[in-house]
């Protein structure tokens, strides 16, 4: 394999597009806006014999105690996992640094045997992934479990209307409702600060903001960003108002149709935390998601 270090957006764009999955994680604009927050970014692509990309990662780091580095790859890398030690290589080690990887690979005995020599720190997280190219609208309503799409019938009935953008005059509610959910909550989640410069970042092309009004009142809404051929249901909150009658299945629901027809192949719904958020989780998996755990954390 070839070794590009530091690559241009062109080639990054490219390497995104060829992946199975793409996390929103390893998207060009999440590492400007990691810079925007003073973090160190290195990105590397892996080319196949035919200049083709086939792995790519992209590691951000974080100086602790003033001397050592830590270097994350958070979901990443991506692709042919045979690029990982190279791509390690690429990055400074011990003793003044560590490299932790998150790798894009489901967790089962063979993925971790790619792995030997590296310690697991942390479990993977489960992530709730929404098919949307491989069927129609019909076909995706069909597969959500019986509940859901009972709410969902229940909304489209109410006289609540969605109201769908790039960005907009609603993008600062999302954010701002999402962030104090979060505050309420203890969710994990990112700060607004960070959420509102990545939006900024992903501009009109790639940002959609969803939101249900009531009349001229908004009830719910969700911030939705496209990374390579996919895309990431990113933050998103509803009032008590809107929980009463579905506006978030709504949202969702419209939001989904409208990404699957600019060609979005999946959307990622984020964590699904049966103990801590199981509402949440019941949730994310009721549209017909797929759960996927993820093989964890590599030191």
């Amino acid at each position: 394999m070839k070794i590009v270090v530091d690559p241009d957006r062109q080639i990054w764009f490219d390497a995104a597009a060829r992946m199975p999955f793409f996390p929103l994680q390893q998207d060009w604009e999440y590492g400007l806006a990691a810079r925007w927050q003073g973090r160190d970014v290195r990105r590397v692509v892996a080319l196949a014999s035919d200049g083709t990309p086939a792995a790519c990662l992209q590691a951000i780091g974080r100086r602790w105690l003033g001397f050592f580095d830590i270097w994350l790859g958070l979901r990443g890398p991506v692709g042919d996992m045979r690029a990982a030690a190279i791509f390690a290589k690429t990055l400074p080690g011990w003793p003044f640094a560590a490299r932790l990887f998150g790798p894009e690979i489901a967790a089962a005995p063979a993925n971790a045997a790619r792995w030997q020599g590296a310690a697991r720190v942390h479990t993977g997280p489960t992530m709730a992934l929404w098919r949307l190219d491989d069927t129609d609208a019909a076909g995706l309503r069909a597969r959500m479990k019986q509940k859901w799409r009972n709410r969902l019938a229940v909304a489209e009935r109410s006289n609540l209307r969605v109201e769908l953008a790039p960005r907009g005059k609603w993008v600062d509610w999302v954010i701002e409702q999402a962030d104090a959910l979060r505050a309420k909550k203890g969710f994990e989640a990112p700060p607004a600060a960070f959420v509102a410069r990545l939006a900024e970042l992903k501009a009109a092309r790639e940002c959609l903001v969803a939101v249900a009004l009531d009349k001229r009142e908004p009830v719910a809404g969700a911030l939705f960003l496209r990374h390579g051929r996919d895309a990431t249901y990113y933050v998103a909150s509803s009032s008590d108002a809107g929980r009463k009658r579905n506006a978030a299945n709504l949202v969702l629901w419209r939001a989904a149709c409208a990404l699957k027809e600019a060609g979005v192949r999946t959307l990622d719904l984020g964590v699904v935390e049966t103990e801590r958020s199981a509402g949440l989780a019941r949730f994310k998996l009721g549209t017909g998601a797929t759960p996927f755990e993820l093989a964890g954390t590599y030191l």
